[in-house]
């Protein structure tokens, strides 16, 4: 009999491995293992003739695919994409539940054999591109053979999809709707499509926060409020989504991430002082990341309300702007310096497992423990940040930018152990290439910059979706315009200083593939009780220049030209305040003389 408040395998309406005298699932957490064994089932399963059953399934329960190539992508999901999901999680959510719930709903299947195709697609691809010219037709023809399955599989999924009603009140098509908005996010990114990708992510999120809302049980953050409704792995997952969407920053919804930011307060403010376990520690770190880039993005949402409220040409207008000091949000100062203690309070609590982890001599142990120090690193630098007027400020954190170029140098090598290096890693972009991004961007020593450069080069092979060699690209612009102005001391003062403040990707466009917009400050011609004189550069990257890292030299004539005349995007405010510059400064030298 089982315990009437842990709840079992039957009362979650998952598969049970039918393991005795106690499945596996049951075990792993510790609770009576009460499933009823069922009959076996008469259909024949459609699987190839020379596969072996697959080990997830039971005499009792198989999956059934509609034809061969199903069952081959299944496999090449199972052995390797989920593997790379998962990133250093051993039980995340694409290698368990996903896999799981594919007994049960026809869509997830379908799915995962569509993220099956998709993965050989992109990574055969990428041979194609890397290998013999005299290969790369016959490559391609695979690569568009892979995908074409892909998308035929990915609408069988959908339509299965179309069919969930999602209602926070009733455990399965909750379920259902997480699952369903789980597999699109991931397929969507590897469409190239983020914006689909992550709408979908915040779909799910909110979902789960109306769930979670209605619960009684407390909802931590660290964990699900009920894990018979939904498993923590699931809970897990969509706390990485939304904080991978809040690091993109996401929509400018100020009530989003004044809301979002405070998730978890109690638990963060009862923080152990040294974790115990390396589990217990990623939990913690995440919570606290998802809360810090809210800050971050709140800092930035109210300054685009100034903007929209004042009308002024040199407020603020998009995330990243240099932040002028007229315009600091003073009525979160308090904030960043209690969430700044919480990251500080987070890293004193790590370091004895950091310590332990990088004398194991297991690999995925020492990546995981190195990568969480990386993020957590970074996000002290980019709240920080939020609030610097000046780009000179950055330079205190030379030894977090230290720290960040070791540890990822470390995470390099530990990886030549995970994965074959000649080939690309299908995974979502929450590792090292912010932090080393970020590193290139704001850290002015020679050396540091140039190293954390390198890495993100010399790894941008393994990202199949070619998203990190363009963070390479914007970071090799950025730090060509400031090595210009180095002065023969080492230094790069203030007004020799570029920010990336604006980015456009033209998906699926080869002659126009990203726009990009840095600006400087020049001086305070007014005051610094007004915002400063900027200067901006326009940049726009062809798919090769952008995907093969060559940054090609800014040309004003060319890139300040008629702003994207066969486009419909609207123009960036950013470039209406060049256009408007001298004409403002002219009005108030003129009010000054008169």
């Amino acid at each position: 009999m089982a315990d009437k408040g842990k709840p079992h395998c039957r009362a979650r309406r998952v598969k049970c491995d039918e393991r005795l005298p106690v499945c596996t699932l049951c075990s792993r957490i510790q609770r009576p293992c009460v499933w009823k064994r069922t009959q076996p089932n008469s259909r024949r399963p459609l699987l190839p003739q020379e596969t072996d059953q697959l080990h997830q399934a039971q005499p009792s329960e198989i999956l059934h695919f509609v034809n061969q190539d199903e069952a081959h992508y299944f496999r090449v999901y199972q052995e390797e994409a989920c593997l790379e999901l998962s990133r250093y999680n051993k039980s995340s959510a694409w290698s368990y539940t996903l896999l799981q719930a594919c007994y049960h709903e026809p869509f997830v299947l379908r799915a995962v054999v569509a993220i099956g195709a998709f993965n050989k697609s992109i990574k055969q691809g990428y041979f194609a591109t890397a290998g013999p010219a005299s290969e790369r037709k016959a490559n391609m023809e695979i690569a568009n053979r892979h995908q074409t399955f892909a998308l035929a599989s990915y609408d069988r999924a959908i339509v299965g999809m179309q069919q969930i009603v999602p209602v926070p009140q009733d455990p399965s098509s909750l379920r259902n709707a997480l699952l369903a908005c789980l597999v699109i996010y991931c397929i969507e990114l590897l469409l190239k499509s983020p914006t689909t990708a992550l709408n979908q992510g915040q779909n799910g999120y909110s979902l789960l926060q109306q769930w979670s809302d209605n619960k009684d049980a407390q909802n931590t953050g660290l964990s699900s409020p009920n894990s018979g409704i939904v498993d923590d792995e699931i809970f897990h997952e969509y706390g990485r989504i939304e904080l991978y969407h809040a690091i993109r920053w996401g929509i400018k919804d100020l009530p989003r991430h004044m809301k979002r930011r405070r998730e978890g307060a109690v638990t963060v403010q009862n923080m152990p002082t040294r974790f115990s376990i390396l589990e217990e520690a990623r939990r913690f770190q995440q919570l606290i990341m998802r809360r810090t880039f809210h800050l971050v993005d709140e800092s930035y949402a109210r300054n685009i309300m100034l903007k929209q409220d004042l009308r002024h040409p040199y407020t603020v207008d998009s995330p990243g702007e240099l932040m002028d000091p007229c315009y600091v949000p003073m009525d979160l100062v308090a904030d960043r310096d209690q969430y700044l203690k919480d990251i500080r309070r987070w890293i004193k609590a790590f370091a004895p497992i950091l310590t332990k982890a990088m004398d194991s001599s297991d690999p995925l142990t020492q990546s995981e423990v190195a990568l969480l120090q990386i993020q957590i690193l970074n996000a002290e630098m980019s709240l920080a940040g939020a609030f610097f007027t000046k780009q000179t400020e950055h330079d205190q954190f030379l030894p977090s930018f230290t720290q960040i170029v070791s540890l990822s140098r470390h995470i390099n090598r530990s990886n030549l152990k995970l994965w074959n290096t000649s080939s690309p890693v299908f995974n979502f972009p929450d590792s090292i290439e912010k932090p080393l991004y970020d590193t290139a961007m704001f850290c002015r020593d020679k050396t540091i910059r140039e190293e954390a450069l390198t890495i993100l080069r010399t790894t941008a092979h393994r990202d199949p979706t070619r998203q990190q060699a363009r963070l390479a690209t914007r970071a090799s612009f950025i730090v060509n315009l400031e090595e210009a102005n180095r002065l023969p001391d080492g230094t790069i003062p203030e007004d020799g200083r570029w920010k990336l403040i604006w980015i456009l990707h033209h998906y699926k466009e080869p002659e126009n593939d990203m726009t990009i917009v840095c600006s400087r400050k020049i001086g305070y011609p007014m005051g610094e009780q007004y915002p400063a004189q900027r200067e901006w550069k326009r940049m726009t990257f062809t798919e090769d220049e952008a995907e093969t890292m060559a940054s090609p030299a800014w040309n004003e004539d060319i890139h300040f030209s008629s702003w994207a005349p066969k486009r419909n995007f609207s123009k960036p405010a950013c470039i209406s305040w060049r256009e408007v510059h001298d004409e403002f400064l002219g009005r108030t030298d003129r009010s000054r003389i008169g």
